[in-house]
């Protein structure tokens, strides 16, 4: 990392990241969501603290964007970004609403609505982000 590094680029670059996270959702690109995560990735919800492999998640998002189909996927919030002063870390706060179908393994459509808020957290190596952790909530739409 440079001494002083560009915190307005890199704050962008993670930008660019939840932007194509969001199309990943639409295009049901799954191998974007393993792409970047750290072997130390770590999940954060419902009260519990999981560890996941590359493989836990691929299938995971394998399953779940498979069979879902989105009417709408967008941010709720302007994201929040930090970056820490050398530009190794940086976090993300974003909040987004999903509405959509998801087809159940007892081959029953639910309907989806909800609202997720996470907080995504990257370090730099190199000229690429990694994902090391996501804490996240969810709650129905008021």
């Amino acid at each position: 990392m440079p001494s002083s590094p560009d915190l307005d680029a890199l704050r962008a670059e993670i930008l660019d990241l939840h932007r194509a996270e969001i199309q990943a959702h639409w295009d049901k690109d799954v191998d974007f969501f393993v792409r970047d995560i750290s072997e130390n990735y770590v999940a954060v919800a419902g009260g519990e603290i999981s560890p996941r492999t590359v493989d836990q998640i691929r299938a995971q998002f394998s399953s779940y964007l498979n069979n879902t189909t989105f009417s709408e996927y967008r941010d709720l919030a302007e994201p929040l970004v930090g970056l820490s002063k050398d530009g190794s870390l940086a976090w993300a706060i974003l909040q987004i609403r999903v509405v959509g179908q998801r087809r159940m393994e007892d081959g029953s459509d639910r309907e989806l609505d909800f609202i997720c808020a996470w907080m995504t957290l990257y370090e730099r190596q190199g000229e690429r982000w990694m994902r090391l952790a996501d804490a996240s909530t969810f709650k129905e739409p008021d």
